[in-house]
């Protein structure tokens, strides 16, 4: 199964040693080919670290809380706290919660987010969580991962893996049904606003909302293949770029093409595309957060956000998470 959505400013050129122009305007871009040689799936994965939230409070050795208002570069409308409302463990889960915030405050709404950078970073793996998603006009979990040192670069060339987001569950969607889809992406490629990402959204079944129980949401990261999974159902599949060549080894283009990397050589100092591997081939950390509004929730039905929803507060709650 392979099902790929690819959102991207431009078309790169998948010729050998071509050059492109770079987004600086005077810098090029230099394609560098390397075969793709993704490993067999692997099922035997030996679990190396969890949290199955039974204790009394969220462990700090584990998670780190992070602390801002800067909307998430997406014009997201709550602080991050590290206030027990937002964030607490009760009967073995962990409930991130968006709250109206007090009057006169520097945004509309509190949230929480947790990460495990420096604490739990992983190259390859699988991740799981359970969870129960929150709904309402404006809601935005994620459970997802950064890379925790930017090797090759700002976001997004050092990459992004979206395990499991979702928005406005439960509110009227486009075709006229009730709003129950997942969602698994990519980010990767050329500084923004040129980066590109590639994703595959999954649609719950009529009697089923990912808002109404839990579910099981998984990525399984090999060298060169990341797998997205619902409730143990394989629902995408992404793999790095692989080389066409010609009679004599030489690579003329691309037989298929995924995610690429664009960065500035050590040696050279040049700037490169890269069609292997990178930049999913480094340590990741894990990000747990519940947005409210945002560009996407509120844009993609025009209906911005519905204080409504959020006046007893939107849980994100998490039963466990394993690597």
């Amino acid at each position: 199964m392979n099902i790929e959505t690819t959102h991207i400013t431009r078309l790169l050129a998948a010729i050998s040693l071509v050059t492109l122009a770079g987004c600086g305007g005077d810098s090029a871009t230099k394609s560098n080919f390397e075969n793709v040689d993704a490993s067999e799936p692997v099922s035997d994965w030996q679990m190396v670290w969890s949290d199955e939230f039974e204790g009394s409070a969220i462990d700090t050795n584990k998670w780190n809380y992070e602390l801002n208002c800067d909307g998430g570069g997406n014009n997201e409308k709550q602080c991050y706290t590290d206030s027990e409302q937002n964030a607490f463990i009760a009967d073995g889960v962990l409930n991130i919660v968006a709250l109206p915030a007090e009057e006169g405050a520097e945004k509309p709404y509190t949230s929480a987010r947790l990460n495990t950078r420096y604490n739990a970073d992983f190259t390859y793996g699988r991740f799981e969580v359970r969870a129960k998603l929150p709904s309402g006009q404006g809601s935005w979990p994620a459970f997802w991962m950064l890379p925790t040192d930017e090797v090759y670069g700002t976001w997004p060339r050092s990459g992004e893996i979206d395990v499991l987001e979702s928005v406005n569950l439960k509110t009227p969607d486009e075709d006229g049904g009730i709003e129950s889809s997942i969602h698994g992406t990519l980010h990767y490629g050329r500084a923004w606003p040129d980066n590109s990402y590639t994703g595959q959204e999954f649609k719950f079944p009529e009697d089923t909302n990912p808002a109404d129980d839990f579910h099981t949401y998984a990525v399984e990261w090999q060298e060169g293949e990341i797998r997205w999974y619902v409730d143990g159902y394989l629902y995408a599949t992404q793999r790095q770029s692989e080389v066409r060549t010609n009679a004599s080894g030489e690579a003329v283009g691309l037989k298929h093409r995924g995610w690429f990397a664009e960065y500035f050589e050590q040696g050279s100092g040049e700037l490169e595309t890269h069609w292997d591997s990178a930049p999913f081939d480094k340590d990741f950390h894990l990000l747990l957060n519940l947005a409210v509004g945002g560009d996407w929730p509120e844009n993609v039905n025009d209906l911005g956000v519905d204080a409504s929803a959020f006046e007893n507060g939107q849980t994100f709650a998490i039963d466990y998470v394993r690597v």
